[in-house]
């Protein structure tokens, strides 16, 4: 079903004859993914460096970690828009453009003295880093069809987590011997990458595509309500109340409006398709799960004697896979579909969270390594099935706006994994926090394991 699905699509995407030779679309999706993780590299070195920041600027470790909040928030809600405009203009304009805030602003982060400026810097920052994911999946998905494309997803899943795994890692190396501001400035890395995919990086407009300002403005309103409702240890319990209320009164009404607008910011055909909606589950438990092992794992080991380079290399293993996990779920995700797909992705995400809370109590690096191995396998076959089904529940005119919703969810996903633990491990322990977060990529397990209405693939319809 799954191979029909792609294959019906094809029509809907460039021309066989526009697209790039067999290697070079590989070495295509692989710069696309280079980009994508230097992204998330640049994020999760930041955090590493905090400490280094705290000291420069004389701060609080709380008020140092706006600098990581911050960013994460912009990520979000800039996805969606981002994705929105892809559909209006195309990927390569708005791809572009967020790539040049976010090198602007690393570059002016790495070189402010006070913590306002390194929060509004970040902030830009992240605003220009949502165009990366939002639109590397779509490129993606317009650039190769059929089996070519679960090829492709599996690569950028697996070679995007590979670099995010290494921020860590690439944090701790830099921040030593130069400080926190080479840290800030990473993502200058990424103008290597874009005369690679330039040529390639799609231009068309969709027709009827709109950017829907009042849902924008709904969704965008949502996300900030969801991190800020986060954030209660780090701004503040009034704070997190408002996020939540903010939350709860623009999550509903986006989606609520997807029936006047249905081709809006949240399409109606996404909100209908049971299986694009049960897919939304998939997209926040994988960096959830990802997330909660980052801040268990180091916090339990350092309290043990490790230091912070050993746990990054702890996280090798799970690195080195990253860059042949393309060879093993690629073909599964052929031969499984995206439906069945998620359903082992969703098992495998619940097995590695009890895998490392049983390592986190034990202090057993074997248990811990092993959950970071099965978990990198949950997540290269987890992101390209739920894209998959996400991009085959609407018409190709308002797919990218649909990516970039997926986008948004899964980023709050990870922002939801890291607050729940660190909100949770001083009070109950952290390996029973991660338990905890277990709850989430379980319930979409029981989701996939449910039985789908067969459907024909959508048509790519003119709106």
């Amino acid at each position: 079903m799954f191979k029909s699905r792609i294959a019906a699509t094809r029509g809907a995407t460039i021309p066989s004859a526009s697209l790039p030779s067999t290697p070079h679309r590989g070495a295509l999706a692989g710069a696309l993914a280079v980009l994508f993780g230097v992204t998330g590299l640049g994020s999760a070195a930041v955090a590493v460096a905090l400490p280094a920041i705290s000291a420069d600027l004389g701060l609080t470790t709380g008020r140092a970690a706006l600098v990581v909040s911050c960013y994460s928030l912009a990520l979000a809600v800039g996805s969606a828009i981002f994705g929105r405009l892809g559909d209006l203009f195309g990927i390569r304009l708005p791809l572009i453009i967020g790539l040049s805030v976010m090198v602007t602003a690393a570059c002016a982060g790495s070189l402010v003295d006070s913590l306002p400026a390194l929060v509004a810097t970040r902030t830009l920052q992240g605003l220009g880093a949502a165009a990366v994911p939002a639109l590397t999946i779509a490129a993606i998905q317009a650039l190769f069809a059929g089996d070519s494309r679960a090829r492709a997803m599996a690569t950028y899943s697996g070679v995007g987590a590979t670099i995010n795994v290494l921020g860590p890692v690439v944090g701790a190396l830099l921040v030593d011997p130069f400080g926190w501001r080479p840290v800030v400035a990473i993502p200058l890395l990424t103008l290597l990458v874009v005369p690679l995919v330039w040529r390639d990086l799609p231009t068309q407009r969709q027709q009827g595509a709109t950017l829907d300002p009042v849902g924008a403005a709904l969704v965008g309103g949502a996300a900030i309500g969801a991190v800020l409702s986060l954030q209660a240890a780090t701004l503040g319990p009034v704070v997190a109340v408002a996020g939540g209320v903010l939350l709860l009164a623009c999550a509903p009404t986006a989606v609520l409006r997807s029936r006047r607008r249905p081709h809006g910011v949240v399409p109606a055909a996404l909100v209908h398709n049971r299986a694009a909606r049960r897919s939304l589950l998939t997209a926040a438990s994988l960096p959830a799960a990802w997330f909660g092992m980052l801040v268990t794992v180091p916090t339990v080991l350092i309290a043990h004697g490790w230091s912070g380079t050993a746990v990054g290399m702890l996280l090798l293993p799970c690195a080195a896979l990253g860059l042949i996990a393309p060879r093993i779920t690629g073909p599964a995700l052929i031969r499984f579909g995206a439906a069945r797909s998620q359903l082992l992705s969703a098992i495998g995400t619940t097995l590695a969270i009890v895998l490392a809370a049983f390592g986190a109590d034990r202090v057993d690096a074997l248990a811990l390594i092993a959950a970071t191995l099965v978990l990198m396998l949950a997540f290269g076959l987890g992101q390209p099935a739920m894209t998959a089904l996400v991009a085959d529940s609407v018409s190709v005119h308002h797919r990218g706006g649909a990516l970039g919703l997926l986008t948004l969810i899964f980023l709050l996903g990870g922002s939801l994994g890291a607050a729940a633990v660190g909100g949770l491990g001083e009070a109950i322990s952290f390996p029973r926090a991660l338990l905890v977060l277990a709850v989430l990529p379980l319930t979409a397990a029981l989701a996939f394991a449910r039985p789908l209405p067969s459907t024909r693939p959508r048509p790519q319809e003119n709106p």
